[in-house]
């Protein structure tokens, strides 16, 4: 998984989902060689309005060591149905409007 913090968001509403453009070259983590696009695939993540946002993510392989990497943004955290947003904010304790769990909340708390 390569998080990038460089990209440019553009919203397809034929699809109904945002797709990411990252503005530098994706390089692998493991190996350092340069990657190439392989496939995309559809990602839910819930915002802090509780409503569902789509992203396409690209999928990079590494042609020297052939490891595949998922290019996420920085707004969507890993492994999660929520924004890093939503879950910055729950473990701040601002979790007020917060549209998780109370269960969900406190194990985020946890970490």
């Amino acid at each position: 998984m390569i998080i990038i913090r460089n990209y440019r968001l553009d919203y397809d509403s034929g699809r109904g989902l945002y797709i990411v453009h990252s503005n530098q070259a994706p390089m692998c983590p493991d190996c350092g060689e340069l990657l190439s696009g392989y496939d995309s695939r559809r990602r839910r993540v819930i915002g802090s309005d509780g409503k569902a946002y789509y992203f396409r993510l690209r999928r990079l392989r590494c042609s020297s060591c052939g490891h595949l990497h998922l290019e996420i943004p920085d707004i969507i955290a890993p492994g999660k149905h929520y924004s890093a947003e939503v879950i910055r904010q729950a473990r701040s304790g601002r979790d007020e409007a917060c549209p998780a769990d109370d269960s969900t909340i406190r194990r985020w708390k946890k970490k």
